[in-house]
C-alpha cells in the first residue's frame, strides 16, 4: 500500500467514531489491514466505505449535526463553519482528500472537518467539505485546498 490511513484519520474525515468504524470492520462493511497491531486503510478501502449506503447516511447525519450545533450558537465570535462543494473527478478525489487531511492536521486540532464524496446523475463528482474552527485558520485551510 502506498498511502494509507489510520482509524483516527478515517474518524476525522468521516465524522464517525472509531467505535463505529471498528464495528464496520467486524461487520465487513469496512476493510483494511493490520500493520504492527494498528488498522491501516488504503484509498480503495476508504472509497468503498464512502460508497456504503449505511455509512453514507451515518456520515451525513454527523455532518448535519455539526452544522446544526454550530447554528445553535454559543460559539465564540471568531469561529466559523464553512461548507464547500469542490468539483473533482474520481481520480483526483483521493489526492484532494489527502491534501485536506494533511492541511487540517497541521492545525493541531484547531480546525475540524468532515468530508464526503459523491457522483451526481450526470456522472460529475464533487467533494463536500465542512470546516469549523477559528475563522482565520479555517480560511487558511480553505486557501490551501
Amino acid at each position: 500500500m502506498d498511502k494509507t490511513y489510520s482509524i483516527e484519520d478515517l474518524a476525522g474525515f468521516t465524522g464517525l467514531t472509531d467505535r463505529t468504524l471498528r464495528s464496520y470492520l467486524q461487520e465487513g462493511r469496512l476493510t483494511g489491514a493490520k500493520v504492527d497491531g494498528a488498522w491501516r486503510f488504503s484509498p480503495e478501502d476508504v472509497q468503498r466505505l464512502f460508497q456504503d449506503g449505511g455509512a453514507r447516511r451515518a456520515m451525513a447525519a454527523n455532518r448535519n449535526a455539526k452544522v446544526y450545533d454550530f447554528m445553535l450558537g454559543g460559539q465564540p465570535e471568531d469561529r466559523c463553519c464553512l461548507i464547500r462543494d469542490i468539483p473533482v473527478d474520481g481520480d483526483g478525489e483521493g489526492a484532494l482528500r489527502q491534501r485536506l487531511l494533511d492541511r487540517v492536521n497541521r492545525e493541531e486540532g484547531a480546525v475540524s472537518f468532515s468530508y464526503s464524496y459523491g457522483v451526481d446523475r450526470r456522472g460529475l463528482g464533487a467533494a463536500r467539505v465542512i470546516l469549523t474552527g477559528p475563522s482565520q485558520r479555517v480560511l487558511a485551510v480553505l486557501a490551501d485546498t
